[in-house]
């Protein structure tokens, strides 16, 4: 069968430059729009990470004092490693005995690495410390945790530890803006 010499050509359909444009516009405000909340995301998650990681740290210590029978120290550690610090963004170390100052290497049951960008401060004395039945010695103790990023309005969470040496989440999320 011959072909008729009119041959319908297809047009090679493409987008034009201003659909280019409307489409790149319409991106950049979805990515406007959505970058907030992506970010408050990443937010929740790195608060959620560190109560996550202070709960397993004080059910380690308090596990570890029971079932040694002995006394178990929860502190921040200096840059050494080798004495008790002010400041819960540091490392934390789970150390045997009632030490803050002097530890050595051998004293030294676990040392957890911070989470990044979370700022952890705690009520109360600098350290926990177990005694051979799991119980905290003094008053009940507050972690608050909070995003490190001042630049969104992110709520933080708290972690409440009992005298009987239990932690638990506090039920509400707490306010960072202070």
């Amino acid at each position: 069968m011959a072909q008729p010499h009119h041959i319908a050509r297809r047009h090679n359909t493409g987008f034009t430059l201003l659909e280019l444009l409307v489409a790149l516009a319409l991106m950049g405000m979805l990515a406007a729009w959505g970058l907030p909340n992506f970010q408050a995301l990443g937010e929740r998650s790195a608060v959620t990470s560190e109560v996550n990681r202070l709960q397993t740290i004080l059910t380690l210590a308090r596990n570890t004092a029971i079932t040694q029978q002995s006394d178990i120290t929860v502190c921040p550690a200096n840059e050494g490693k080798n004495a008790c610090s002010d400041d819960w963004n540091n490392p934390v170390i789970i150390v045997q005995g009632d030490k803050t100052t002097s530890i050595r290497d051998k004293d030294i049951v676990r040392v957890f690495a911070p989470t990044k960008g979370v700022h952890v401060t705690k009520n109360g004395h600098s350290r926990i410390k177990y005694n051979p039945v799991g119980h905290v010695g003094g008053f009940n103790s507050t972690y608050t945790i909070c995003p490190s990023n001042d630049q969104t309005t992110s709520s933080g969470a708290e972690l409440d530890v009992s005298t009987l040496g239990r932690a638990r989440v506090g039920e509400d999320p707490i306010s960072c803006t202070d």
